[in-house]
């Protein structure tokens, strides 16, 4: 009898709140492990976005390790010009939602000085509008927020770390999101180097991740995720 009154008492804590109108919270996630070796993915999980700045989508290569973001025939990956980054834009956003404190991984490298970055969104589009960008580059980490004002696409830095990165080396890039009372902070970590910064305005608790090439040559190796500690 004492096993049977303890599992009612269970199921009636589960039940209450439902009865109060009230639904039980849901958790942090979801997790997710995605290698980007070639057949280990499956591009129809992603979306595939281009920057507002631009028109054109970037493509990306597969190889056997990763993918990394196509670099034009005509462009020398040791002096790309201004006027063709966009011919190296290329942006990945997982299609399902993520939500609340969840830390986001990526393994990557830069074949010159820049730049692989985490990228999270409000909103799955094929055109980036307000996200966040965690970049990664040869002299550090930057965070930031891009966001539309009088109609066209701006930008500004709200977080950075000077450190030196070595292009060619692999390196695990991370970004945590923390939701408390006080606000929202981004938590961005990298070869033991690490910042935080408290989001501006109303960062809401479910939002899509991704990864974007883009400022030169980058390979990206894999994207996971976990509900991040309390």
């Amino acid at each position: 009898m004492k096993y049977l009154a303890r599992a009612l008492l269970i199921l009636g804590m589960s039940v209450l709140p439902r009865l109060w109108g009230e639904e039980p919270p849901v958790p942090d996630g979801p997790s997710v492990e995605v290698s980007f070796a070639e057949g280990r993915w499956n591009q129809d999980d992603w979306l595939f976005v281009r920057s507002p700045r631009w028109e054109a989508h970037g493509r990306w290569i597969q190889e056997e390790e990763g993918i990394a973001n196509a670099l034009p025939e005509d462009i020398d990956p040791a002096a790309i010009p201004a006027d063709r980054m966009a011919d190296l834009y290329a942006s990945l956003l997982y299609k399902k939602p993520f939500r609340g404190n969840v830390c986001f991984k990526t393994v990557c490298q830069f074949d010159q000085q820049m730049a692989p970055l985490l990228v999270f969104s409000k909103e799955p589009s094929a055109v980036y509008r307000e996200h966040l960008e965690v970049v990664l580059y040869n002299k550090g980490l930057n965070l930031w927020h891009h966001y539309y004002e009088n109609g066209r696409p701006s930008w500004r830095r709200v977080g950075f770390l000077e450190a030196p990165f070595q292009p060619g080396k692999k390196y695990e890039l991370s970004a945590t999101f923390d939701f408390s009372p006080r606000g929202t902070t981004l938590i961005i970590e990298c070869d033991g180097h690490r910042f935080g910064t408290m989001l501006d305005g109303d960062w809401p608790r479910d939002y899509y991740a991704g990864i974007t090439a883009c400022e030169g040559v980058n390979r990206f190796y894999s994207f996971s995720t976990e509900a991040a500690g309390k």
